[in-house]
């Protein structure tokens, strides 16, 4: 029973991966990589490929080391894949991508996320919405907060250098 009860989050992460902007197709599930499985792997309009691993509570400091490491493993293995199925035409010279999913996030995986800078990484929280579907709210892409923060107002420190806390 808990593995139909797997297929089905599966299912409604896939689903919910679909209505994302730009949407991600899925192209493989449950891949063995460098030692461990890639929960999915997918695909946006374009091409680009995009890694997809699921954390469960505290485990996403975790996920996201493994994350950078299979990306390292998958990379050079996409042109084989686009051997194996040409329809997918996956953009083999572009940089794969890692979107992490977790229903929270810590404060080091955040920061961790950030320093990576343009490093195509994807921090996804997961709201339930029933047994059978799920809602995705991106937080931060490469690092860049979704919501840019609100500049705080210029004032005179007092100090001859100007700086403030």
């Amino acid at each position: 029973m808990p593995e139909r009860r797997k297929q089905r989050e599966r299912l409604a992460l896939r689903g919910a991966l679909l209505r994302l902007a730009p949407p991600l197709e899925t192209i493989a599930e449950d891949v063995l990589g460098l030692v461990s499985r890639i929960d999915l792997v997918a695909r946006d309009p374009d091409g680009a490929v995009t890694l997809i691993l699921v954390a469960n509570a505290g485990e996403d400091l975790a996920r996201l080391t493994e994350g950078f490491a299979q990306r390292a493993w998958l990379a050079p293995r996409l042109a084989d894949w686009n051997q194996l199925a040409p329809h997918l035409a996956l953009a083999t010279e572009r940089a794969v991508g890692l979107l992490l999913i977790a229903s929270r996030f810590d404060e080091r995986t955040r920061a961790a996320a950030a320093a990576v800078g343009q490093g195509g990484v994807l921090l996804v929280e997961r709201l339930p919405r029933g047994d059978l579907d799920v809602e995705l709210r991106v937080l931060e892409q490469a690092g860049v907060p979704t919501q840019a923060p609100v500049p705080e107002p210029r004032r005179d420190s007092g100090f001859r250098t100007g700086l403030r806390d």
